[in-house]
């Protein structure tokens, strides 16, 4: 199995709040000097932990498991940030091209492997590809792009007014995901709204297509996981 980097909603969620992430990294090295194995015991324990919460709670599977692979994801980049530290206080980083984002994706893989030979964690191979497929949730389906290569007169039509600000901001005024429709078709008019939305970033304000899409996506995406069997879908989107 491709051991993936960090998904971009766990890299998302680093950027708008980096001050929190700072205070757990912090928090990780006040307490334990040298490298904290104390906090990948934490790491082992979270999947059990959150099983038992999720059940408590009448969680559905989907959101156990998805919430399982977000944690994971976040508490390996506390723990890597953590190591990375630790390497350049002592000096163990060769200083090289790139150094130390090369090494800090080498240590991320390297969790990655040590985590799936965690015999204690069950499901450890589900979790780590649904960490895979979360990446995938940024990304246009390819019937995403066949429908708007087949239909794409149609689609300059609703674009045409909507070549401004207001009509951008007004694609997350009415999310898909409460409007009754079955998680599929919720899905695919998310997608469309997603690609609307870029195509006025793009035209408006000269943003790569792709980035806008992206940056549309993780914007709704503390929204739309309230509704795993949305989110499910647009993960499963081909």
């Amino acid at each position: 199995m491709e051991a993936p980097l960090p998904d971009p909603i766990t890299n998302y969620n680093r950027q708008v709040a980096r001050q929190r992430y700072l205070r757990r990294e912090a928090h990780v090295l006040i307490h334990h000097p040298g490298f904290n194995l104390v906090y990948w015991r934490r790491i082992i324990r979270a999947p059990a932990r959150i099983e038992r919460l999720g059940r408590h709670l009448g969680w559905t599977a989907d959101q156990i498991n998805l919430t399982k692979a977000l944690l994971i994801s976040r508490m390996a980049c506390v723990f890597i940030d953590h190591m990375i530290y630790r390497m350049e206080q002592a000096h163990l980083l060769v200083a090289t091209h790139g150094a130390p984002h090369a090494e800090w994706e080498n240590q991320y893989r390297q969790f990655l492997r040590l985590f799936l030979r965690l015999t204690e964690i069950p499901d450890r191979r589900a979790i780590v590809k649904l960490m895979q497929r979360l990446h995938r949730y940024t990304r246009p389906s390819t019937t995403l792009l066949s429908f708007r290569q087949r239909h794409w007169e149609f689609i300059e039509g609703i674009l045409a007014p909507r070549l401004n600000p207001e009509g951008a901001a007004a694609l997350f005024a009415r999310p898909a995901f409460t409007s009754g429709q079955n998680p599929a078709r919720a899905a695919q008019r998310i997608r469309f709204h997603a690609a609307l939305f870029a195509d006025i970033q793009e035209r408006l304000h000269q943003q790569l297509w792709m980035f806008a899409y992206s940056d549309f996506m993780l914007r709704l995406y503390d929204q739309i996981r309230k509704y795993p069997e949305v989110l499910t879908s647009l993960v499963e989107a081909n």
